[in-house]
């Protein structure tokens, strides 16, 4: 995985508006807007929203009046799109005069908000949004500010440098978009998926495991712990997929490229879920029985086979975490950052050896009794 480090620049013009924002939204999702506006007019910007507007679009034609708020009266359009926002008719003749206005200028200025996946007509899939599920009203109110730079009050990044540990924090990268935030959100992800299973680990540790009611027969013990070690293969083949350079690129863009948030959280969990799938594995082996006690012996070692890479994937996270720690102080240093990580996952000689030395004590045993 690379790291390139990016770069943007903002241009403002001398334009003056009526208002910062305007928002366009369906009833159902109002609930959700009325938020983000309280919290927009808590940094004082101004904002058309219309239970405020009430007086003054009292015995007005309708459609004159909202299309000179979209089209003229409003520095950004904020629309907030839902599977009820693309069906209303106010709804289609705000956001077409919304349209117009962004086809004269060459600045940004219709701002979607993603309630879900609906698919909005006119506006290009390419088009940057904030998704309302990740985000959160903070997330957006951010965004918004942000977004308006210099015509919004002065106000202090809330991005601490450091890799996202909580939901908040991930709702801030996502709005505040620091230099390299694609692998900032990563490893904040992937830290809190790892800390989300560590009392599956710390069992894992301690080789505890809750018996599941199932006890193998003694002739079958071996095919089963055979069918087991082969299923290891398929996780372990997984990862290869998740870390291919199509996935990673896809998700973090190529250099010079946004990423898609949506990708990186999804291959973020991928990963995360891959190091449960493995502390599944041994658990779910330490859980059954045996009716014979080599088999046993031999279950007990085949366990133990994903110690090493459970332990590999969880220094692969920390080392990543700690990169990205540093990697904001490193940027504003102007240091060149290309940095390159590898997920190494093999199984230990020695474990691996005592696997065998299990499976040869097993084979003997079966001969003797033979």
């Amino acid at each position: 995985m690379r790291l390139y480090r990016r770069f943007a620049a903002t241009m403002t013009g001398t334009e003056t508006y009526d208002y910062d924002i305007a928002v366009s939204f369906a009833g159902e999702d109002r609930e959700l807007v009325r938020d983000v506006v309280t919290e927009l007019k808590e940094h004082d910007v101004s904002v058309f929203f219309d239970e405020d507007s009430t007086a003054e679009m009292w015995g007005e034609n309708l459609v004159d009046f909202l299309q000179a708020i979209y089209s003229r009266r409003a520095r950004y359009a904020v629309i907030f799109i839902s599977r009820h926002y693309v069906t209303k008719k106010w709804t289609t003749y705000e956001r077409k005069a919304a349209q117009d206005r962004a086809f004269q200028q060459s600045a940004p200025y219709i701002l979607p908000v993603r309630i879900d996946d609906s698919e909005l007509p006119g506006l290009l899939s390419t088009i940057g949004y904030v998704d309302a599920g990740f985000a959160g009203v903070p997330g957006i109110v951010d965004a918004v500010l942000r977004k308006l730079g210099n015509h919004a009050p002065a106000r202090a990044p809330k991005f601490d440098g450091r890799a996202p540990r909580t939901p908040e924090a991930v709702a801030v990268v996502l709005s505040e978009r620091p230099p390299c935030w694609e692998f900032l959100l990563y490893g904040g992800l992937l830290h809190r998926g790892i800390a989300d299973l560590e009392e599956k680990y710390r069992d894992h540790v301690i080789e505890f495991a809750s018996h599941n009611g199932q006890v193998i027969a003694e002739n079958d013990g071996l095919s089963w712990l055979g069918n087991k070690l082969t299923s290891v293969s398929a996780i372990v083949a997984n990862l290869e997929r998740v870390l291919s350079d199509e996935a990673q690129n896809a998700a973090f863009g190529r250099p010079g490229e946004p990423g898609d948030p949506g990708r990186i959280i999804h291959l973020a969990n991928r990963l995360t879920g891959i190091y449960g799938e493995l502390l599944d594995w041994a658990a779910g082996i330490r859980a059954t029985g045996f009716d014979d006690e080599a088999i046993q012996h031999l279950a007990i070692a085949e366990a133990r086979l994903a110690d090493l890479p459970i332990q590999q994937l969880r220094g692969f996270v920390e080392d990543y975490l700690h990169e990205m720690d540093g990697l904001t102080a490193k940027l504003h240093a102007d240091e060149k950052v290309n940095l390159t990580f590898s997920v190494k996952i093999e199984m230990d000689p020695e474990k691996l050896e005592a696997y065998h030395s299990a499976l040869r004590a097993y084979g003997t045993m079966r001969f003797r009794n033979s």
